[in-house]
């Protein structure tokens, strides 16, 4: 996720207004969360991230359970997100 932020290809949400940090993921014991903008590179990004762990862990991401939630973002578009 890092190599994403620092090459553009992902931009994290953004906290703070005085000195603001971007958070892109936070990790759990076992669940991780990706936060970031709108945005169908975003999207695209995210899938990418998540298809490179599964290949380089060799574990399986199991995309059945995982959820997409969006805030002040409207349901179609995270629909149309989340079966892209």
């Amino acid at each position: 996720m890092e190599a994403m932020v620092e090459r553009n290809l992902f931009q994290g949400y953004s906290v703070g207004e005085i000195a603001p940090v971007s958070v892109s993921h936070l990790q759990f014991a076992d669940d991780t969360l990706l936060l970031g903008v709108k945005s169908w590179a975003s999207v695209r990004a995210l899938r990418v991230v998540l298809v490179l762990f599964e290949t380089m862990s060799g574990l399986k991401v199991n995309f059945n359970k995982t959820m997409l939630v969006g805030v002040n973002i409207p349901v179609s578009w995270l629909g149309e997100a989340a079966s892209a």
